[in-house]
């Protein structure tokens, strides 16, 4: 936003074409009475095109030049206002299934690109809340820490690829890494959401395990269940290997495993069989997981009376040069 400390100043643009005009009709007095006289039907030669063109601009250039110096006068500062929030805001781990069952397209396009769609909606929504990553297939990897740079994870989400971690679904070892990054958290509430579509098949610890250990840091755990039993045709470009992968995938999905794993770590199951159930889950999640917090709202200006200042006189210096080039000559 643009602020002035002298507003009355900008009457000084009025000025400009005030005099503009009154220069014009006293130049016209003086031309009626210029010497010498030319003779009845003798033609007046006309300047070069090149000495109109340079007296043209700069006339543009000191009224360009008048306006920068007006501006200038009346303290012109760019504002800018900012929220600072003043309490530490709840915490969220979306630990995501990245197997390459995920690359089903019984969602459109497919289940990890609906997913990565809607936790991109997630973020976006959020303000003072912490949210990190943490990706897993057949091992798990922390993508991104807890962070209200909502745009660096969501730049860091966007480069997961079906089967990035190996096949199978390792979700005890998926929690387990979510859990240890939270341990140490001193957010008021820390919530883990899981994401998954399938049954543990991969790594060395057990769901149940990883809930257990959640749950004595204090973390609670909703699961969303992607995807439903039966088959659904997969594609996807293996990252270890680049080539193209193809077939159908047979769904062994167990509903009812993931919501007693969610129930004991003292969270809640959402089934998403289709795009707009996943949506609808992430919309109460989000609900859940939003802060009431106190805020300030914190101004900043940046003065612009130097830089006008130094293109007035840019301006003014290139119309003395163009008086130069034109013969010297007023416009």
């Amino acid at each position: 936003m643009l602020a002035f400390d002298h507003p009355w100043a900008l009457a000084l643009l009025a000025l400009g074409p005030l005099l503009l005009a009154l220069r014009r009709r006293l130049k016209g007095s003086a031309g009626a009475l210029a010497f010498p006289l030319s003779l009845p039907g003798a033609a007046v030669p006309s300047p070069p095109y090149g000495a109109r063109l340079a007296r043209a601009l700069r006339a543009i250039a000191l009224g360009s030049g008048f306006v920068a110096f007006a501006l200038a006068a009346a303290g012109p500062s760019l504002v800018t206002k900012r929220t600072v929030y003043l309490d530490r805001g709840d915490e969220a781990f979306i630990v995501l299934d990245v197997s390459p069952s995920m690359a089903a397209s019984d969602f459109s396009p497919t289940r990890l690109d609906a997913a990565k769609a809607i936790i991109g909606d997630f973020l976006a929504t959020r303000r003072n809340e912490t949210v990190g990553l943490v990706a897993f297939g057949g091992e798990a990897a922390l993508v991104c820490p807890p962070t209200t740079d909502y745009a660096a994870l969501a730049a860091r989400l966007s480069t997961l690829k079906p089967g990035l971690y190996g096949e199978g679904t390792a979700i005890g070892a998926g929690i387990a890494v979510a859990a240890a990054h939270e341990a140490s958290s001193t957010a008021p509430s820390r919530r883990l959401i899981l994401l998954t579509d399938g049954e543990n098949n991969s790594g060395s610890m057990e769901p149940a395990a990883a809930v257990q250990a959640a749950a004595r840091l204090g973390l609670d755990l909703s699961v969303i269940g992607v995807g439903s039993s039966g088959e659904a045709p997969v594609t996807y470009v293996d990252p270890a290997t680049g080539l193209k992968r193809s077939g159908v995938y047979r769904s062994g999905f167990d509903a009812s495993a993931l919501e007693a794993l969610s129930r004991s770590g003292g969270g809640d199951y959402y089934g998403a069989d289709n795009r707009a159930a996943l949506a609808q889950a992430f919309g109460t999640l989000a609900e859940r997981s939003a802060s009431l917090t106190r805020t300030r709202t914190v101004s900043s200006a940046a003065g612009l009376t130097a830089r006008l200042l130094g293109l007035g006189l840019c301006l003014i210096a290139l119309a003395r040069l163009l008086g130069l080039a034109g013969g010297g000559g007023r416009p």
